[in-house]
């Protein structure tokens, strides 16, 4: 192990950014955002060090043993950096607009930018964090920061939304806390004093802990962080939450919030798998009832960001049940579709808020009246197909390693419940690219974008301007000019999604490097087991 203050500098960056955002923007609200860009960038940057540091295989630490990050870790937080990175940049123009079309005020700019640098710290804290305790403080932390965000329309749709969220996600997040709180007595005669909070420490005596302790601990973790991630039937704030809050915010609760949740069960149940595979099984269960119920009310949605919401529930499934099946390959297929869900969803996400954008409306029925560009259906398509798992892109391999894992360990009825979904994702997914992009009522030529894939590279460009957002005539569609009208999306906001895209494609063809750290994250979480 090496001591190492990256780990610190991780979450303290963005909360700096938060600050000086807030403090900066009460004075200067035109120019709010800027402040947040460069801290996410930082924020990613340090990430990437990290996972450079860690690549070899080293641990890191800090804070004496509190906080300890190895490969999974730094695999975590490199994507919550990233996502947290590029909605952040996504977010500058899209706001803008609502502030020119008066749906918020501009002195509220500052409010969002600092409560998302708050939400990215709280996140990124806790993939390093070690302390079992800790670990319930940070996901909740992450709770109260979105919880804002939620509500940041102040609307009554957004606020019950908010409300809904917060005590539904509060009140899971304190059964895990229950869970938290009894490996912790449980542990103390073992190892003694605040030695029973490491996660570390607990690993190494895991084995000696009282059975009945444990199983009840673990079912409590389960259920507790399970509902922050949305697993049925937990997730009833999810849907309203995910519909009403700001698209860029969405795409961070769906990207990557969800996924700290599972990270803290994987992180503390799975060091009790041996000897105890009652959990695996639970965890098995409720990730086949997640995935399947999921994707059946999913199909029901006629509003795009509420299907992308239930289909999120379903995705959440396949997570949950590879960690649950306890071998090799079930944990990489678990990591890895943490990757693939992380991308391919906070990118389809991010198409939703470019069409809401464009046309005020996320109704699929009413989108399907209007005409689109090109780039946004072939983005969209490659994230349905991705999300759906069909080969070469991303979400098959991830899927295809739970397939075989769950075949090597006769797992069939998950198998089986794995493979049907497959299929429902695939068929709703699709259905719902067809009934936006595919109506053929048109008369009118759609003005493509301004940007193409090599555009992408705008978004590295911390000094580039943003382009304005264009208008586009009104289209002969049974509607009035309004109401038809609709308007080019920025270049940055579109390069956003294609470089996402991209990576969709670029992340499905097994590269060395990132095989290499699913790899040491796996031997992580084994390691973990094993009481190392």
């Amino acid at each position: 192990m090496i001591e190492s203050t990256l780990l610190i500098w991780l979450f303290v960056v963005p909360a700096a950014a938060a600050l000086a955002e807030y403090g900066l923007g009460k004075k200067f609200p035109a120019a709010a955002g800027t402040v947040a860009v460069l801290g996410s960038t930082a924020t990613f940057g340090l990430a990437i060090a990290m996972v450079l540091r860690v690549s070899d295989g080293t641990r890191l630490i800090a804070i004496g043993h509190q906080l300890l990050a190895d490969a999974l870790a730094g695999f975590v937080a490199l994507i919550i950096s990233f996502v947290g990175w590029v909605t952040t940049v996504f977010a500058y123009p899209y706001l803008r607009r609502q502030v020119a079309e008066g749906k918020i005020a501009v002195e509220r700019l500052p409010v969002f930018f600092a409560w998302s640098m708050v939400f990215i710290s709280t996140m990124t804290a806790a993939t390093v964090n070690n302390n079992l305790i800790m670990m319930y403080v940070l996901v909740e932390a992450t709770t109260l920061a979105s919880a804002v965000l939620v509500s940041y329309y102040w609307k009554p749709e957004s606020l019950e939304a908010g409300y809904k969220y917060l005590l539904l996600c509060s009140v899971g997040i304190t059964i895990g806390l229950l869970g938290c709180v009894v490996i912790y007595s449980a542990s103390v005669p073992l190892v003694g004093g605040h030695n029973a909070m490491l996660i570390s420490e607990i690993a190494k005596v895991a084995g000696q802990l009282p059975p009945m302790a444990v199983l009840m601990a673990g079912v409590l973790v389960i259920i507790g962080f399970g509902s922050k991630a949305g697993l049925v039937p937990f997730h009833a704030w999810l849907p309203d939450t995910y519909s009403q809050a700001p698209t860029p915010v969405t795409a961070l609760l769906s990207g990557v919030a969800s996924k700290v949740a599972i990270y803290a069960v994987a992180r503390i149940v799975t060091v009790f798998y041996p000897g105890h595979s009652a959990l695996g099984m639970f965890s098995i269960i409720i990730g086949a009832v997640s995935m399947l119920i999921g994707i059946v009310i999913a199909y029901q949605q006629t509003d795009l960001k509420r299907m992308l919401a239930y289909s999120s529930v379903s995705q959440m499934g396949y997570i949950i049940l590879g960690f649950g099946i306890g071998s090799y390959l079930g944990f990489y297929g678990a990591i890895y579709h943490l990757l693939n869900h992380g991308l391919s969803k906070a990118m389809l996400f991010l198409c939703c808020g470019a069409l809401l954008y464009s046309f005020g409306t996320t109704d699929m029925r009413e989108l399907g009246k209007r005409k689109h560009s090109r780039l946004m259906a072939i983005c969209f398509f490659i994230g349905a197909l991705a999300i759906g798992g069909m080969p070469p892109l991303n979400g098959f391999w991830s899927k295809f390693a739970i397939y075989v894992a769950a075949g090597q360990n006769h797992m069939w009825w998950p198998l089986g419940i794995c493979l049907f979904t497959s299929l429902l994702t695939l068929a709703v997914l699709i259905r719902a690219g067809a009934m936006i992009f595919l109506q053929h009522d048109h008369e009118d030529p759609v003005h493509e974008p301004a940007v193409a894939l090599p555009a992408m590279a705008m978004t590295g460009s911390l000094g580039a301007r943003l382009a304005p957002g264009a208008s586009i005539p009104a289209r002969h569609s049974g509607h009035s000019g309004e109401a038809a009208a609709g308007r080019r999306c920025p270049m940055v906001m579109t390069a956003v999604i294609a470089l996402m895209t991209l990576l969709v494609v670029v992340t499905g063809l097994n590269l060395d490097f990132v095989n290499h750290l699913i790899d040491l994250s796996v031997r992580a979480l084994l390691g973990q087991m094993a009481g190392g």
